[in-house]
């Protein structure tokens, strides 16, 4: 026999989701931007008095972002809560006048980027914060390096007479903003004296 006397299933909750995440509206002035190792314009670093928040973006965004967040300009920006900090879904000048949404462009097809050769010596290094050789400057580009590749190459670099370089250069059209003095490069050979390493 059923009996009616059985707990009752709990009600649905009237709130959103757990894993739905409510927007952070951030607004401030903008003092400064973040780059990622490449050197592109990933974040914008927000001050609002007793703290300076880093909003991140994909690099391809920030031709649009900064069209509104240029340094000392006051914006309102709608974010998400990431791991290091929060990712930005929308921005908007102080007056409105000027929006834009992140969704609105979507990322740009992966393109191998046009083959460029550089003959000649080292004339810069490039170093990350614990001053560890990220890359080098030749022929006025940049050319990057990973880790293993800087741990590899940087001595045999700093003795070479000659080097040459083989590399894919980006299109400059892809909305990144770099920092870099000169454009960045990737190496697909390098040739140290007469020894060539194959970079992958």
């Amino acid at each position: 026999m059923l009996s009616g006397c059985g707990k009752k299933p709990p009600l649905p909750s009237s709130g959103p989701p757990p894993d739905i995440e409510t927007p952070v509206v951030l607004k401030g002035r903008v003092v400064s931007y973040g780059t990622n190792p490449e050197g592109n314009i990933d974040r914008i670093i927000l001050y609002q008095g007793n703290r300076k928040p880093e909003i991140h973006f994909p690099p391809h965004l920030a031709e649009y972002i900064l069209d509104i967040a240029n340094v000392n300009a006051s914006v309102n920006i709608k974010t998400s809560s990431i791991d290091r900090g929060y990712e930005l879904v929308s921005i908007a000048s102080e007056d409105g006048k000027k929006v834009f949404n992140a969704g609105q462009i979507l990322p740009p097809k992966p393109r191998p980027g046009k083959e460029i050769r550089i003959a000649g010596t080292v004339s810069a290094w490039i170093r990350n914060r614990e001053n560890t050789v990220t890359g080098f400057v030749i022929g006025k580009r940049t050319v990057l390096l990973n880790p293993e590749e800087g741990r590899i190459l940087t001595p045999l670099l700093m003795k070479a007479k000659r080097i040459e370089v083989a590399a894919l250069e980006r299109d400059a059209g892809d909305g990144t903003i770099n920092t870099l003095k000169f454009p960045p490069v990737k190496a697909t050979e390098i040739k140290i004296d007469s020894i060539i390493y194959k970079i992958r």
